[in-house]
């Protein structure tokens, strides 16, 4: 069975492989079960963090459209006040007043909701974003040992020693 593991552990564990594997002529010696371990944590693992990511968004999604519900339904109250109100002027101004710093105030609840939706979003997007540059640097750093290992390997040649 394999254990839930966060994308950065599973990265830090393909790196742990590789620094305790032995090298030989510029080559790292890798256990096959190690390596096929890590891989599968990864498989696993990043279908997952992209789920999260998506249910993030929704998430926000549904924040806003309980925000936009919760301002219509204000909208509509206020209005009905001021529907009962216009019977007197000086009733009309006070209900013009209060309608206006019920929209404001919607307004203010909507923005912050969707702001703070966004900004958590976004959070995450750049946490999975840092997590998938680690892995992609960790990649690249394997393939530049092994391009390095294939450098010195042609270097050696029989017919360079001639």
């Amino acid at each position: 069975m394999i254990e839930k593991l966060t994308l950065q552990d599973i990265i830090d564990r393909i790196d742990q492989v590789r620094e305790r594997s032995p090298k030989l002529f510029g080559y790292r010696i890798v256990k096959d079960e190690e390596l096929a371990d890590a891989v599968a944590h990864l498989r696993t693992a990043y279908p997952e963090q992209v789920r999260n990511a998506c249910a993030l968004l929704e998430q926000r999604d549904s924040l806003i459209t309980d925000a936009r519900r919760q301002s219509g339904r204000l909208i509509e109250e206020g209005q009905q006040m001021h529907d009962d109100l216009v019977a007197n002027s000086e009733i009309v101004k006070s209900a013009i007043a209060e309608r206006e710093r019920l929209l404001a105030e919607v307004e203010a609840a909507r923005k912050a909701a969707e702001d703070q939706a966004d900004e958590y979003s976004l959070k995450m997007l750049k946490q999975l974003e840092q997590i998938l540059a680690r892995l992609a640097d960790t990649v690249r750093d394997s393939e530049a040992q092994f391009h390095e290992g294939d450098t010195k390997n042609e270097t050696r040649t029989p017919e360079a020693e001639h």
